[in-house]
């Protein structure tokens, strides 16, 4: 694993920590508004950097559609362009 892929992971195994908690406020209405947008632009901001990071890999040549790992399916934008 590269440097990169290392940082990505790092930064999506953090959010996974905030995100219970997250989920769980904003069940129960605890979640205030500007929390939500906070909330919002760390997930849009991470969504951002692994697309990126994903474009990065396929320019590489270290990825590829149906190749190892999970897949989310075809119907998964690939990129912002394809929304």
């Amino acid at each position: 694993m590269d440097e990169q892929t290392r940082v990505m992971v790092a930064a999506l195994a953090e959010l996974s920590e905030d995100l219970p908690g997250a989920i769980d406020a904003l069940r129960r209405g605890a979640l205030p508004v500007p929390g939500q947008h906070r909330f919002a632009a760390l997930l849009i901001e991470l969504g951002d950097k692994l697309d990126d990071h994903a474009d990065g890999q396929a320019r590489a040549g270290n990825g590829s559609p149906g190749g190892p790992g999970p897949s989310f399916g075809e119907a998964a934008p690939r990129d912002r362009g394809d929304r």
